[in-house]
């Protein structure tokens, strides 16, 4: 698939992405998101379904959705109100130490560059970027298993994993071509082209998908 071919393609998703009713989209409103509760809530999402990340985050942003107030919970009522998450006991301790760094290091405030987010204990490049393009609209590509495998099955990307993907991507894409990507191919992976299932009748690609035109969906 040529670059042309597959911006008319988000084109097309963009079109349509008001109407889906995706878990990734659910969490724009379910409480009050700032680039704290978006840090904390990617860092809980790892090898966990967004459904159980979003109930996860409302018991705990009820409580905590500030580093100060965060701090004043134990490690272990951290992981009662977050269960059951994958890890969840590892992610109670990485909670309040991320938030810990946070005001100690950064004022309370989360960093709005890739090099002091990556800084931060147990926050890898993809958490990061997710956190950037969420919490503060930068121009990047968080590249997940939604992400890698959709430009892969849509012949954009040739790559073996996430990694090259990202790396591809980045340079490929211009700034504003790479803006709100996670989002937008996350949910469309959640709602119509999903792994196992998808749902190709109701898909606006199903035209130029070569997997669709090839009959492997």
């Amino acid at each position: 698939m040529t670059k042309e071919t597959f911006l008319h393609c988000l084109e097309l998703l963009r079109a349509e992405y008001p109407k889906w009713d995706a878990p990734a989209k659910r969490f724009e409103n379910a409480y009050r998101r700032t680039p704290y509760t978006i840090l904390v809530s990617t860092l809980l999402s790892f090898q966990t379904r967004d459904e159980t990340t979003l109930e996860a985050g409302k018991r705990l942003f009820a409580l905590a959705d500030t580093p100060e107030e965060m701090l004043r919970l134990s490690e272990e009522r951290i992981a009662e109100r977050i269960y059951p998450v994958g890890f969840w006991r590892k992610k109670a301790a990485s909670i309040r130490h991320v938030s810990r760094e946070l005001l100690e290091r950064h004022g309370g405030e989360v960093p709005s560059t890739l090099q002091e987010l990556t800084a931060l204990k147990g926050v890898g490049p993809k958490t990061a970027k997710i956190v950037l393009e969420n919490a503060f609209g930068a121009d990047v590509v968080a590249v997940d298993t939604h992400v890698h495998r959709l430009v892969n099955l849509l012949g954009f990307v040739r790559s073996r994993s996430p990694e090259e993907t990202d790396r591809i991507l980045e340079r490929e894409l211009l700034p504003q071509e790479r803006k709100g990507l996670n989002r937008l191919l996350v949910s469309f992976g959640q709602v119509i082209c999903r792994p196992h299932h998808p749902d190709c009748n109701r898909c606006p690609l199903r035209e130029c998908c070569p997997a669709s035109q090839s009959g492997s969906s």
